[in-house]
């Protein structure tokens, strides 16, 4: 094996050039022209609850592969082989299809975002909670990351340019369009991501020989038999990581960009199809980033390529292999994939400082035309904190894990009592308790690893190590997933069981 990641050099034709500055520019334009649609606060962030299915679909699949997805399950699928499809993305699969018949339920009740639902049951201390955690959730950062660093390929500038420069073009045309714009650039970012994943998969898997090759790739890497990159619980990771991996997924069942689009879709039957027939493109798309990850590693083997860092690996085949033209078209689809993803959650993040928090909170009243206003303005908060942390954090990984972290063990049980078991007692004690410990506990938690802990470069996280009746015990950054949710459904029964009861609530 290398001993340093090897740098990776893309070599551009104009053809490429013009493809990438192309879709840059079109994005912009398509923000602009959707201008004219927004009145109102319901126009500007759920594109007037009119999308119909071809856009849910694209929308919904762009949204949820960002650069997590390409350059996190190609970097497990590097390190790990198939493990990174089997315990991070197959789970998310069989959440995609519980959520499929589950979405229909929450488009039939009132309410613009889930956080409606939350404080309509358990009032604005809950509400403001749960907004809290869906704004840390829909951050950027990983997103700002991924698109800073392929600028400062491209342009050879400072990563922190790069960063100021992804922010300006995502925040260009989400600010001026709102969902309509988004729902349409991401139906274009989807056709640009399946095509130029594909292709790299099947030029770089040819030529390596197919599956023969790939196996004789691996074992000239490994100087040993490379079986667990075909086994789906092989590898490096421990039971705690691959269990909190596939625990990230339950942030599918109260993900706000979902629900956006849930609530955006034109009918509750619509949403379920477009739910249904995008699971297995979603699917698909994992599969191919893992198994890009797994062919960069027998490209080293065989020397094809010099060794990359785990997560540009899947860049350093793409600079390879493609062909001008193609080049230029999977670097589009590299940006598609980061700004498809960062649209969206800048667009969710100001609503939840606007219309969930700052509403609620100081201003019930206030006219749709001032919401959306406050709305857009909240754009450009979410762009300044999202740039500001991409120059804090440093494995895509772990700000995920975080991220899923805090949205799962704040709003996972508050929000599906509310919908599911509306024959409980009406007692805001019990969703504000469990709110509470969810956030505050996760913080904690993270806090308490990442300062009293140490970087483990043999596993690559934070761990804290803890002696419990004379037992060493290990604690990993990642293990809050399941450590805290515990914590938080107690809370949430001592709050029914201490709370006041207002009697059985009304249908929702």
């Amino acid at each position: 094996m290398g001993e340093a990641a090897a740098t990776i050099a893309v070599t551009l034709t104009w053809i490429d050039w013009a493809i990438v500055l192309f879709y840059l520019s079109a994005m912009i334009a398509v923000g602009f022209f959707f201008r004219k649609k927004q009145r109102t606060f319901e126009d500007y962030f759920l594109a007037s609850k009119g999308l119909t299915l071809p856009l849910l679909i694209g929308t919904l699949v762009s949204t949820f592969y960002g650069l997590d997805t390409l350059f996190g399950t190609s970097e497990i699928g590097f390190f790990e082989g198939v493990t990174g499809f089997f315990a991070y993305a197959l789970p998310y699969t069989g959440l995609y299809l519980l959520m499929a018949f589950l979405a229909p339920r929450f488009r039939e009740l009132e309410g613009n975002t889930f956080i409606d639902l939350i404080g309509g049951r358990y009032g604005k201390f809950a509400q403001a909670i749960s907004a809290c955690s869906s704004f840390f959730y829909s951050i950027n950062t990983m997103e700002m990351m991924g698109i800073g660093f392929i600028f400062t390929l491209l342009f050879k500038v400072p990563f922190s340019l790069g960063v100021l420069i992804a922010a300006v073009i995502v925040v260009a045309y989400t600010y001026t369009g709102g969902l309509w714009a988004v729902a349409v650039t991401d139906m274009v970012q989807f056709t640009i991501m399946a095509l130029s994943l594909g292709l790299a998969l099947i030029f770089c898997w040819n030529d390596l020989g197919g599956y023969s090759g790939v196996y004789e790739g691996l074992t000239a890497y490994l100087g040993d038999d490379p079986w667990y990159y075909f086994s789906p619980s092989g590898g490096y990771l421990t039971g705690g990581v691959i269990a909190a991996y596939a625990l990230t997924s339950l942030a599918v069942l109260c993900e706000p960009a979902f629900m956006q689009r849930i609530y955006a879709s034109r009918s509750p039957r619509e949403a379920r199809r477009a739910l249904l027939i995008s699971t297995p493109i979603w699917t698909a798309y994992e599969f191919a980033c893992c198994m890009l990850g797994l062919a960069a590693v027998a490209a080293v083997g065989l020397g094809v390529i010099g060794e990359p860092h785990a997560n540009q690996a899947l860049l350093a085949l793409a600079a390879h292999y493609l062909p001008p033209g193609l080049i230029g078209l999977f670097l589009a689809g590299v940006l598609a994939a980061a700004m498809s993803t960062a649209d969206s959650y800048f667009l969710v993040s100001s609503g939840n400082l606007v219309y969930d928090l700052y509403r609620p909170l100081f201003r019930p009243e206030i006219p749709p035309d001032k919401l959306m206003i406050y709305t857009k303005r909240a754009v450009l908060i979410s762009a300044a904190v999202s740039v500001a942390l991409s120059f804090y954090f440093e494995r895509i990984m772990g700000v995920w894990v975080f991220q899923a972290s805090i949205l799962i063990n704040t709003v996972l049980i508050p929000l599906y009592t509310a919908v599911f078991f509306k024959k409980l007692p009406q007692n805001k004690l019990g969703g504000s308790l469990a709110a509470a410990t969810g956030f505050f506990g996760t913080i904690f938690y993270y806090l308490l690893i990442t300062t009293a802990g140490f970087f483990s470069e043999e596993w690559g996280t934070m761990i804290l190590r803890i002696n419990l009746c004379g037992h060493t015990v290990e604690l990993w950054q990642e293990y809050g997933i399941f450590l805290i949710p515990p914590f938080v459904l107690l809370a949430f029964l001592i709050g029914m069981l201490c709370g006041k009861n207002s009697g059985p609530e009304e249908a929702l």
